[in-house]
């Protein structure tokens, strides 16, 4: 029989963003691989049933969570785990009750735990609600951390591993990977007739206050007040969801009653998101913290230049021309989205064409799979000659 692998996410699907996408692109991986069989444990959600269409043939077995949202606690979860027995465990993102999952079943099986936090332990994040992150910490997830396997994204990240407090010594970079879409798009459902003279600037993903939205509707409003024939000449478009922003909408709203050339057209998923990428000019993100952006990945996959910060800790988007780079204050974002605008054609294409190659060079699931599927494969064997005697039966 293929070695098990529990792979313990939050959510499978939309509710999980960037998160959600990039554990469904490494168990599509690895079951291309062939080597392990991939058992999915998650919360279930509203949109459980449409987001599971998405993943490939594996066990996906979704568990009601109780109180906060944000935490995710779940006694089905947790004997559903305990009651496992598989060979070794992969948890995505932290900070919330399945990383107690997995921490007592690894303990108790002596069995490894490979850990993917997502960016989780950037500092910005851990000051978020750090009262309740720093009792996490304490109770049970810095010792899990400190003797896990870490699968970090970027290079950058493993610095954040050190500030955190967490060994590095057991850090593997693989990071995200994308699929090469296919060509052929119609018009998404957000389009009017007017955007065919106007460049367009997409932002998609989760809207939050770390990905900089507020600051890029400030620059927005700065370079409509200020340049001439940019009301008629760009146009500003939002797709994602809201989490905890409520002055979005309004923001939004008053921009678009002013100037008429911004619009928010909600989440889009499957056909809806390609459409929206492929009718972009270029990706925006001047986000204040990430680990790996799936976002970023998807829009160079459909050979779409980005405007985006060092904190998306993406900097070969800089060296291969992929991207252009700006800073997290509105008049930064506002200068790299004047730069942009009056960009000549031919430099528009080069970078498109650059954004196209990097994907298939770096961020194919050929060379992302392998790579995965070969960490596993080691933490495996090493789990097979350390663990002593395992217990028949829990219960």
């Amino acid at each position: 029989m293929k070695p098990r692998i529990l792979i313990l996410t939050p959510f499978i699907g939309r509710r999980g963003g960037g998160v959600s996408e990039a554990a469904r692109l490494l168990t599509e991986a690895l079951t291309a691989d062939g080597r392990f069989l991939p058992v999915i444990v998650t919360l279930q959600d509203s949109d459980f049933d449409a987001d599971r269409a998405a993943w490939p043939n594996v066990p996906i077995h979704a568990f009601r969570a109780y109180g906060p949202a944000n935490y995710g606690f779940s006694p089905g979860m947790f004997w559903f785990v305990m009651r496992q027995r598989a060979q070794c465990v992969h948890v995505h993102g932290i900070w919330m009750f399945h990383v107690f999952c997995a921490a007592v079943w690894s303990s108790f099986y002596r069995r490894p735990a490979l850990v993917t936090p997502h960016g989780m332990l950037e500092y910005w994040i851990r000051q978020r609600s750090a009262r309740l992150k720093a009792a996490v910490s304490l109770l049970y997830q810095r010792r899990f951390l400190s003797r896990a396997s870490l699968h970090v994204l970027t290079s950058n990240e493993i610095k954040d591993v050190s500030d955190a407090g967490i060994p590095t010594g057991r850090c593997t970079v693989i990071p995200n990977y994308v699929h090469t879409p296919k060509i052929n798009f119609g018009k998404p459902d957000w389009w009017q007739p007017e955007f065919a003279d106007r460049r367009i600037y997409l932002f998609f993903g989760r809207i939050h206050d770390k990905k900089g939205w507020e600051e890029l509707c400030y620059a927005w409003r700065q370079l409509n007040d200020t340049q001439p024939r940019w009301q008629a000449e760009a146009q500003l478009v939002f797709c994602g969801w809201l989490d905890d922003c409520s002055n979005f909408e309004r923001t939004l709203r008053v921009l678009q009653e002013e100037f008429g050339n911004i619009v928010f057209a909600g989440s889009q998923f499957g056909g809806d998101r390609d459409k929206s990428y492929a009718a972009a000019d270029f990706f925006v993100l001047p986000s204040k913290s990430e680990g790996l952006p799936m976002s970023i990945l998807e829009a160079w996959a459909f050979g779409v230049p980005t405007i985006m910060t060092r904190a998306c800790n993406l900097d070969i988007g800089y060296s291969s021309e992929a991207a252009l780079e700006t800073g997290e204050e509105a008049y930064q974002i506002a200068r790299t989205l004047a730069e942009a605008q009056t960009m000549p054609g031919r430099r528009r294409q080069k970078m498109r064409n650059a954004a196209i190659n990097l994907v298939k060079e770096s961020f194919s699931q050929n060379a992302v799979g392998s790579s995965y599927a070969n960490l596993l494969a080691s933490l495996v064997e090493k789990g097979a000659r350390d663990s002593d005697v395992v217990p028949s039966e829990l219960l």
